[in-house]
């Protein structure tokens, strides 16, 4: 990363011209953000957004045509915002008061859901508040959006497998949604704190979510998709630090302390997708990444490519064997999403891997080996009134497959060389769901505008594939623990404020793989104020 910056002082004059005769925009619509980054998809299946934006490589990014407040009216034209943003802004001078947003999460008896960012998973009440401002000066611009947690962490029932009490609260400040970007154009470089979402996926993602909090990270990207004459193109090139606390409980252990090395793990991903000129609404893509701790990266010898960005270098068998004395995780994935506006209606496919293929003949003859999958879709219905019915579903595969028999590779997100495995701050960077779990759901909402009523269905295989017995044999548990969850949706704005609520009621059998079933009543809400 200290090369990156000496890369950039030394070209600092080329910097300053592009200051003068590029403008951008780049303001974010954060990852989970309600009324906004939930309706990215809908408006795009409605025709209401360009059929060229993969939403693969995100957060999105505010463009000439989509701003701030062309959204919000694009999601419900009798919305009436006056935003900030649009009354100080002058000339090329642009500044703004961020949405301030309040989130309250709750669980009865033992931690449940993800996708919040800061915050832990945890028995009891817990909250964040996240506010800040944007500020904009030609190509440049700064946003700077804080995100606080405090959770009560109150003690729950522990299994031999499963949990951990810490018997204390926890409270913490993140930068959040945070960056400073320059934009040139279609593309932007940036030091952010953001959360990243890459590939298909609706509710979870293989590699890349906001399960955690947003890393640091430094970043070269696109911030609108980038036409060419074979098609569009998308991506996001990564280089960053995950660190965490090393006595505390860690989302890769079954909620128990793990205690790796006490030392921070550099990171390097990118994300590409491509959309051919020729097939309007179908995009290819891939995703790769490569971890390890900072004391091995600095030891890891070769190119500049091969030290800093792995995920450019190409991975043989023999520079893998050259590799090998330095210990680092990896995983790929391809993935495709299909849409068809004319029917309101997208598929999608994530395959992924968390194993270097040695060969052809090691990929041919064991191909499920350490895989992965997401799919999912997601249909619009228009009914009377301005009304939709939004109907979406999706399957995460993360368990080991059939191939275990004979060759075991973990679970997904664990490959032995780095203990942790995909995490930041004890949280797991993808699939929030939790370590080798599989995941069904089924969700429906009747939209108007930004007001909905719906419903979800989801069932949680924890971890139905483990090692058991004395002599490391690997097998099914004796008890499978399975969460089935039911849960009820609501949004509603009045004017600036929008109230977002979600309760689901789980049963799970079996909790902890221990014989017996209990009750866990989640509940979450968000509020969002608009300037």
């Amino acid at each position: 990363m200290i090369l990156v910056f000496r890369v950039m002082r030394k070209y600092s004059i080329i910097l300053v011209m592009l200051f003068i005769v590029l403008k951008g925009f780049s303001q974010s619509v954060p990852i989970g953000q309600i009324g906004t980054d939930d309706m990215l998809r809908v408006l795009q299946l409605t025709g209401k957004m360009d059929e060229s934006n993969s939403f693969t490589a995100r957060p999105f990014f505010y463009h000439k045509g989509i701003e701030r407040k062309n959204l919000l009216n694009l999601i419900d034209s009798s919305n009436g915002f006056e935003l900030a943003e649009h009354s100080l802004s002058k000339g090329k001078i642009q500044f703004a008061i961020l949405p301030t947003g309040f989130t309250t999460k709750y669980n009865s008896h033992h931690p449940y859901g993800w996708n919040d960012q800061g915050m832990i998973m945890a028995k009891g009440i817990q909250t964040s508040l996240t506010a800040g401002a944007y500020a904009k000066i030609g190509p440049l611009s700064i946003q700077l959006q804080p995100e606080f947690v405090y959770a009560a962490n109150n003690a729950y029932d522990i299994t031999q497998g499963y949990g951990s009490n810490s018997g204390k609260s926890f409270s913490k400040f993140f930068p959040g949604q945070s960056s400073i970007r320059l934009n040139l154009g279609a593309v932007s470089i940036a030091a952010s704190t953001e959360n990243l979402w890459w590939g298909p996926g609706q509710f979870s993602s293989l590699l890349m979510s906001n399960n955690a909090p947003g890393f640091q990270h430094l970043s070269f990207h696109t911030n609108r998709p980038l036409k060419t004459p074979i098609g569009s193109f998308e991506w996001q090139l990564v280089v960053g630090k995950f660190d965490e606390d090393t006595t505390a409980a860690n989302e890769n252990n079954f909620m128990k302390p793990l205690n790796p090395r006490n030392e921070s793990r550099y990171f390097n991903g990118i994300v590409l997708t491509y959309q051919p000129k020729w097939m309007e609404g179908f995009f290819l893509g891939l995703t790769r990444m490569d971890h390890l701790y900072s004391s091995d990266q600095q030891r890891t010898k070769g190119s500049f490519i091969q030290k800093y960005l792995p995920v450019l270098a190409w991975a043989s068998s023999d520079s893998n064997a050259l590799a090998s004395s330095i210990p680092n995780d990896g995983a790929i994935s391809l993935f495709t999403r299909w849409i068809l506006p004319k029917h309101k209606i997208e598929f999608y496919l994530e395959y992924g891997y968390n194993d270097f293929k040695a060969n052809f003949r090691d990929f041919s003859s064991n191909p499920n080996h350490s895989s992965a999958f997401i799919a999912g879709f997601k249909k619009i219905i228009e009914l009377k009134n301005n009304q939709l019915l939004d109907i979406s579903g999706e399957i995460t595969h993360m368990a080991q497959t059939t191939s275990y028999i004979v060759r075991n590779s973990g679970n997904w997100y664990e490959h032995g060389q780095v203990t942790q495995g995909l995490t930041y701050q004890n949280q797991i960077v993808g699939a929030g769901s939790g370590k080798g779990n599989n995941v069904q759901t089924i969700q429906v909402k009747k939209i108007k505008g930004f007001d909905y009523l719906g419903i979800k269905f989801q069932r949680i295989q924890q971890d139905p594939k483990a090692l058991v017995g004395s002599q490391n044999l690997i097998g099914m548990r004796e008890n499978q623990w399975n969460d089935l969850s039911l849960g009820l949706l609501a949004q509603k704005r009045w004017n600036k404020f929008l109230l977002n609520g979600e309760t689901q009621f789980v049963r799970s059998h079996n909790y902890g793989w221990e014989k017996g079933n209990v009750f866990n009543v989640y509940a979450l809400v968000n509020c969002i104020y608009f300037f």
